[in-house]
């Protein structure tokens, strides 16, 4: 599975992202492309949002790496992917 692969698998399973006043926006390619091209106008090496996933209510992420790697799960699991 690309990356690619699986921001397009979180889209068709309704995947949303939470913005900082708790408002839902729909994930999309074109954000996936934006946050890859805001970590190298930026300089930093991954992004993390609050992901948010029809039917389960833990708590998720979503880290976008300037390589275009794309990682989701529990807070947890992308810090452990972030300082590796």
């Amino acid at each position: 599975m690309t990356n690619l692969d699986h921001i397009q698998s979180l889209i068709r399973h309704g995947a949303q992202l939470r913005g900082e006043d708790g408002s839902l926006t729909p994930l999309t390619e074109a954000f996936y492309h934006n946050a890859v091209e805001a970590c190298h106008t930026g300089g930093y090496n991954a992004a993390t949002y609050d992901l948010v996933l029809p039917g389960i209510d833990s708590e998720l992420w979503l880290a976008i790496w300037k390589d275009g790697h794309a990682d989701s799960g529990s807070p947890k699991s992308i810090c452990a992917c972030l300082a590796r």
